[in-house]
């Protein structure tokens, strides 16, 4: 059974660090796949909530991380994390989406079990295309 580290390797492999013009956006995709790949199995706001989850627990590594307030009161997570990553360098958003992918991949083992989260980060890696 592939380990956390392995699926977030993975999943960060699907970035093409040679195209540096749209590395952060890259980075920021990955969220996208993952989200798209999940909805179906989990539901929409399940996603959201453990991306909210493992954006509040990211924070005291990643000061800059937004603040996320229940829904309704403001903007989905990603378009909050998308924002403020937009203020910040590269290589502090490839550190970001690491320790967020490795939170969320763990919320996602004790939810849904380690079989079904393999199987779906594993198809969410292999279908994401590499960027040029």
């Amino acid at each position: 059974m592939m380990l956390r580290s392995e699926l977030v390797q993975a999943l960060m492999e699907t970035v093409n660090d040679e195209s540096r013009l749209t590395l952060r956006a890259d980075y920021l995709a990955i969220w996208h796949k993952l989200f798209a790949t999940l909805s179906p199995l989990i539901g929409h706001d399940q996603v959201q909530i453990l991306f909210m989850r493992s954006l509040d627990a990211g924070r005291h590594e990643i000061p800059w991380l937004p603040i996320v307030y229940p829904q309704g009161v403001c903007d989905s997570p990603l378009i909050l994390f998308e924002s403020v990553s937009m203020r910040q360098t590269e290589s502090q958003v490839q550190a970001a989406t690491r320790s967020l992918l490795s939170t969320y991949i763990d919320l996602l083992f004790a939810l849904i079990g380690t079989t079904l989260t393999v199987q779906f980060v594993c198809n969410c890696a292999q279908n994401a295309p590499k960027t040029n």
